[in-house]
């Protein structure tokens, strides 16, 4: 069952979507809001699989709210709903998985929301048994990671990737996963002469880890990765890059 946030400022507008959305089978309205700031928290709260956003809502807009949602989990499906084409363009900067023009064409919500059930499911069936460790000698460079108290060296080539969750840095790893408040972007600096690649704004992969990369929405992709269930987010424009920089026989 996947969970939606409604965010819309018009109560009849919302009445409208919510209804158009319950009569699709797996989905479920678990929460709406009437500006971006709600949005925002009620997210932190819920973690939901999709969130509705309109653009033009008080106090915190739709596409601002939307970016503070990708620091939050990156993979949350934001789809924009508004009565104006003019911020297509600002909408899709922040990833956004589809954009919808008002008056909802009903039929045209289904579909969207059709595809992000296949997306998740498939996300939700990919899996990865622990591939053995390559013969070939690398040197056995450590990161060192602040977490709260702690402190983690942790071997380069056994970081899988690493993502924005909650506010946090996560660094998923062959053996654990490690929360810092270090930037995505410190760290990528840190990382950038070793194998890594800043796929995404919210992502970075061990390019050694990457089995498969397969279409996620407009203009995104998702990257499969070995030791692991998860997946990355991958820009069209990253993926072209990753290919050139990385495959042989292109």
């Amino acid at each position: 069952m996947l969970k939606i946030i409604i965010a819309e400022d018009d109560p009849a507008m919302r009445i409208v979507l919510k209804k158009a959305l319950n009569d699709i089978p797996g989905l479920e309205v678990v929460g709406e809001v009437e500006n971006g700031k709600q949005l925002v928290q009620l997210v932190e709260k819920i973690n939901p699989d999709v969130v509705f956003v309109d653009i033009d809502m008080p106090e915190m807009n739709g596409v601002d709210a939307a970016r503070e949602i990708f620091d939050i989990n990156p993979k949350i499906f934001i789809v924009f709903a508004t009565a104006y084409d003019s911020y297509t363009h600002e909408a899709f900067e922040v990833y956004a998985f589809d954009y919808l023009v008002k008056p909802f064409n009903l039929e045209r919500i289904r579909q969207t929301m059709e595809r992000i059930k296949e997306l998740k499911l498939d996300s939700e069936k990919t899996g990865f048994l622990a591939q053995p460790i390559s013969q070939s000698k690398k040197e056995n460079i450590k990161l060192k990671i602040q977490s709260n108290d702690r402190c983690y060296f942790v071997n380069v080539q056994d970081i899988i990737f690493i993502t924005r969750i909650e506010r946090k840095t996560v660094i998923y790893t062959k053996h654990d996963v490690i929360k810092t408040y270090e930037p995505l972007q410190q760290l990528a600096e840190r990382l950038k002469n070793c194998n890594f690649f800043r796929c995404h704004k919210g992502y970075i992969i061990n390019t050694d880890m990457v089995t498969e990369i397969l279409p996620w929405g407009h203009k995104t992709y998702i990257a499969k990765l070995e030791n692991t269930k998860e997946t990355a987010l991958m820009t069209l424009e990253k993926a072209k890059e990753f290919r050139t920089r990385y495959c042989v026989g292109q």
